[in-house]
């Protein structure tokens, strides 16, 4: 029987690798980066045109939601040949990828679907046990989700004690989006108070009157999906001039793809890390290059 694994979401193809699975993944999606996705079979698309702007991008969404359509495209006949014993997508999000109703209709006869539902820590706990169990891989679950926890444990005796800072984060530029479901909850873990979100909500569009009511102590730009490149790009063109926090240089533009876009063990580490260094560098350090980058605007 086989034991080749299909991953539909760039979080399944992260979490594959965590648990060791790398030499079992047959096909991935075409967003997943992951070094063991390089050469695979893609499978796959997206609807969208990613040269449009934001709000072009936010339009053509809510467009495509409101129809009932979905935004992306899976090569069923191609997932049909490779014939994956273990299929991994999701049921969080319907514009981040593959959703749920999708991936239902598109799994080969026989193969078991799982679906990745984390929007708080310890739903994360709860996918990596289930692909764990599927893939037969229990112990190396436990092992992944120990040391998680341990890392997690570690950011958070870190920032003990420390004054926290009143956070707004922003998932989308054009218009505003508040980071949701377990972001909060990571600014909680590294020493922060999130101003408009709670841990689990889902993110949800917020008016430029309602970031400045909320009078933050900071302002962290985390575009869902971008790299920091990019991110770093919008966040100069963004209308917060004026505000408390940009104009006392408490204005972060963060590499939302690699550290809060999955909910995966590699994500949230590394996210809770980079939120404690920009948050408390007395304590956690001066956050990485890599990580973040203080935008100033004119």
């Amino acid at each position: 029987m086989s034991d080749a694994i299909a991953s539909l979401i760039p979080s399944g193809t992260d979490i594959a690798a965590a648990l060791g699975l790398g030499d079992r993944l047959v096909g991935v999606s075409h967003e997943c980066d992951h070094a063991i996705a390089e050469g695979k079979p893609v499978l796959t698309s997206s609807i969208l045109d990613l040269t449009m702007t934001p709000g072009e991008i936010d339009a053509a969404v809510s467009a495509s939601v409101a129809d009932g359509h979905s935004l992306y495209r899976t090569d069923r006949p191609l997932l049909h040949e490779l014939d994956p014993a273990l299929v991994l997508s999701q049921d969080v999000c319907d514009v981040c990828a593959v959703n749920g109703e999708v991936a239902r209709g598109d799994v080969p006869e026989g193969a078991e679907l799982i679906m990745l539902t984390a929007v708080r820590l310890a739903h994360l706990w709860e996918d990596l046990a289930r692909v764990g169990k599927a893939a037969g891989v229990v112990d190396a679950a436990e092992r992944v989700i120990a040391d998680a926890k341990q890392d997690l444990t570690a950011v958070a005796e870190s920032v003990a004690g420390v004054e926290r800072p009143r956070i707004v984060a922003l998932e989308w530029g054009d218009p505003y989006f508040i980071a949701g479901h377990w972001v909060p909850e990571l600014i909680d873990l590294a020493g922060g108070v999130d101003a408009l979100a709670q841990p689990g909500e889902a993110s949800r569009r917020v008016t430029p009157e309602e970031v400045a009511e909320a009078d933050p102590d900071m302002i962290l730009f985390v575009p869902c999906g971008y790299s920091l490149e990019q991110s770093v790009e919008e966040a100069r063109g963004l209308p917060l001039a004026g505000l408390r926090a940009v104009e006392e240089g408490r204005f972060w533009a963060m590499d939302a793809t690699r550290l809060f876009s999955r909910c995966t063990p590699q994500a949230v580490v590394s996210g809770a890390r980079a939120l404690a260094s920009v948050m408390h560098p007395d304590r956690a350090g001066t956050p990485t290059p890599a990580d973040a980058v203080r935008i100033t605007l004119p």
